[in-house]
């Protein structure tokens, strides 16, 4: 939308700064696989911040030096996740300044390891005998 003169009309929630938490939800919706509840968590359809690779994602952020959490949270998160269709898998993504990390249970993390070793080797498969047949 522009004004006569061809500027841009801005709004003034446009021109609000966007909070930490706001960025870090955004990047969570861009990235490959990602996207982005609508006003993240304040319905009770759009629950948590974002979606990604099957995860349900809580954001958080903190300019301190470390982030605590809490096992009654992560575990809400968790029945949350699998209250998601199709059934998602929970997974809390800390900012702590300026390092992101993502906190996933051991067991789905190692599930999702193994799927990729079993994918890679039924990849080099494929391709041996691609290279046998020529």
């Amino acid at each position: 939308m522009t004004e006569l003169g061809g500027d841009p009309i801005v709004t003034p929630w446009e021109r609000a700064r966007k909070t930490k938490s706001q960025k870090q939800e955004e990047r969570i919706g861009k990235m490959e696989g990602g996207s982005k509840q609508n006003n993240s968590g304040r319905f009770w359809r759009w629950k948590r911040d974002g979606k990604l690779h099957g995860f349900l994602v809580e954001a958080r952020t903190t300019d301190k030096n470390s982030y605590a959490i809490q096992y009654k949270e992560f575990k809400q998160l968790e029945k949350n996740a699998h209250q998601e269709p199709p059934g998602h898998l929970p997974a809390m993504q800390i900012d702590i300044r300026d390092l992101s990390l993502i906190t996933v249970k051991l067991n789905d993390w190692q599930d999702i390891q193994i799927q990729i070793v079993e994918l890679q080797a039924r990849l080099e498969m494929l391709e041996g005998d691609d290279d046998d047949a020529a």
